[in-house]
């Protein structure tokens, strides 16, 4: 009985290190050089090149699993935008943390400057780190949205960077594994959309973008974080198509 125990130990290891290995491999393999981004690409385009937009995020955004290199990256080298990239992984919408989305954009360094597009990602970890979710107020002003909740921080962050700068918002959903709280995250952004007349780029809805993760293992690293090559070919087009979109 031990040595069928012990028999059965060494298989599930085997295999657990085999799925490791080959995870590990695909990683790589997505992260090679040539994925990266290259001024050689640039493409001079009226709509992007020069345009100042400020990037508000997470791991998504920061580029978690490709080396501190995501989408902004791209657009900044081969769209030759003014990329200001305020990202950090593993933080929320909500919450008094500095930071936390909702405190991270008031900094003073931010507030003196001007941008044509603020650029947010809708964060996956708010219900991971059991944020209260909130509800959409009747109301515009700034002070009374409570930054505590999901919800409330993201009418606080809209409401601020029209307030501030005088500039659209674009929301972007992320690829992740099933998740109902952030399906219906999803579904309240829509209806921010309504009352503020932002943009969203919803990655997460796009069928072309999740098929592409399913058949090919090199372009992200785990269920969300893409590679370099995701980057590149996964999130990269589909944020140029819809800025370029946004300033038409």
């Amino acid at each position: 009985m031990k040595k069928l125990t012990a028999l059965i130990g060494l298989y599930i290891a085997k295999n657990l290190f085999s799925t490791l290995f080959s995870v590990l491999n695909d990683i790589k393999k997505g992260n090679k050089s040539k994925f990266h981004p290259n001024v050689l690409y640039l493409e001079k385009d009226e709509k992007l090149n020069g345009k100042k937009i400020l990037f508000l995020g997470s791991s998504i955004t920061y580029g978690a699993a490709s080396h501190g290199v995501s989408f902004v990256e791209f657009l900044k080298e081969e769209s030759k935008v003014d990329t200001t990239k305020e990202a950090i992984s593993g933080t929320t919408l909500a919450g008094l943390e500095k930071n936390s989305y909702v405190q991270r954009i008031k900094k003073e360094y931010l507030k003196k400057n001007n941008y044509d597009l603020l650029i947010c990602q809708l964060s996956t970890n708010d219900s991971r780190f059991k944020k209260a979710l909130g509800e959409i107020s009747l109301d515009y002003e700034l002070e009374n949205f409570n930054t505590e909740t999901t919800i409330g921080a993201m009418e606080y962050i809209i409401s601020y960077a029209k307030n501030t700068w005088d500039t659209p918002v674009l929301f972007y959903t992320c690829i992740r594994k099933s998740d109902p709280y952030y399906e219906h995250l999803i579904n309240v952004l829509y209806k921010l959309k309504d009352k503020w007349d932002i943009e969203i780029l919803d990655v997460w809805n796009n069928l072309e973008a999740n098929n592409l993760k399913k058949y090919d293992k090199t372009l992200f690293a785990d269920d969300a974080h893409p590679t370099l090559k995701g980057y590149r070919y996964v999130y990269f087009p589909l944020f140029k198509e819809k800025i370029m979109c946004t300033f038409s």
